[in-house]
């Protein structure tokens, strides 16, 4: 029977702009690094972990400004992140990973790391993530209108997810009630979710926060949706370049990416295929036991073709 990864280690790394927070799991085999998407945190991977089990070392870090990692300053921004994971594979000396897996934002993470640093990395695992959603827009270039027009296109994509960092939670159960209705949680609640929502507040004065930096998303959108800096990376790419859709999306509705856009998009990366996550939405597909399960499965379907 296989035995649950369920314990790690949260080491602390210095960045430029203060100390990355790094969870490791497992101490030998095949190196998986993964990185979370835009208001997460390390523990987005934790039905991940245990779906591996002990024979595989996973690394995921607090993106700067989430998590653990949410005091580090700027800059940001998907190079930024990329230049971070690098830190993070150096501090536990690994030279290149096996699959650097990208969930959501941590996709456009990977896809610039593979690009400008291909020597690290063997092969890409895009999960709901990674490949642009819209075309590449100077907004960020317009200071009297842009900052207020990225935020209220995040909004429209990520609902309450960009809601609550602006609010104040007095417990973390009442944290977990506000996500306990939602679309894309509620039939699917777990205590991979409880310890994942637990973990993103910080206390306060005024009771609990969410730890995303707010200004630290917006710098990340403007390089993720708005500049050329994705679009030139994922031609940069040698291969192989999997990605994993999930069926539907952040509020458990349309997909967030329409097949159609997918292989059209697909066809300009090299070395890229593709697979749909059967059963799973934006969140579920790494943070319930079915969606990590078939994340797994690929992974090592992946690993055997390296």
């Amino acid at each position: 029977m296989k035995q649950p990864n369920n314990e790690y280690q949260l080491t602390s790394i210095k960045v430029p702009g203060g100390e990355l927070a790094v969870a490791k799991w497992g101490r030998a085999g095949p190196v998986i690094l993964a990185i979370h998407g835009i208001t997460a945190s390390h523990r987005e991977f934790l039905a991940l972990a245990d779906a591996l089990g002990t024979e595989y070392q996973l690394i995921a870090p607090d993106l700067r400004g989430r998590g653990n990692s949410r005091n580090i300053s700027g800059p940001w921004g998907m190079l930024r992140h990329a230049q971070d994971m690098i830190a993070a594979l150096d501090h536990f000396g690994v030279a290149q990973a096996d699959i650097v897996l990208g969930h959501s934002m941590g996709g456009f993470v990977a896809a610039v790391m593979g690009a400008e640093f291909p020597e690290r990395c063997r092969s890409i695992l895009m999960v709901d993530g990674g490949l642009p959603i819209m075309p590449s827009l100077p907004i960020h270039r317009i200071p009297l209108i842009g900052e207020w027009l990225i935020e209220k296109i995040v909004r429209k994509v990520l609902g309450p997810a960009l809601d609550r960092l602006d609010m104040h939670f007095a417990s973390k159960e009442i944290y977990r009630d506000f996500w306990r209705d939602q679309a894309a949680l509620k039939d699917h609640w777990s205590h991979y979710v409880e310890a994942y929502l637990d973990y993103d507040l910080y206390p306060t004065d005024q009771g609990f926060r969410p730890s995303t930096n707010k200004a630290a998303l917006l710098e990340d959108v403007k390089t993720q949706l708005f500049e050329n800096v994705i679009p030139q990376s994922l031609k940069k790419l040698k291969g192989p370049v999997r990605f994993l859709r999930a069926e539907r999306g952040l509020q458990n509705d349309k997909p967030l990416y329409p097949l159609k856009s997918l292989i059209k998009a697909g066809k300009q990366i090299q070395g890229f295929s593709m697979t749909d996550i059967e059963d799973s939405n934006h969140y579920t597909i790494l943070l319930s036991d079915a969606g990590a399960n078939q994340s797994v499965a690929e992974i090592k379907q992946l690993l055997a073709s390296l």
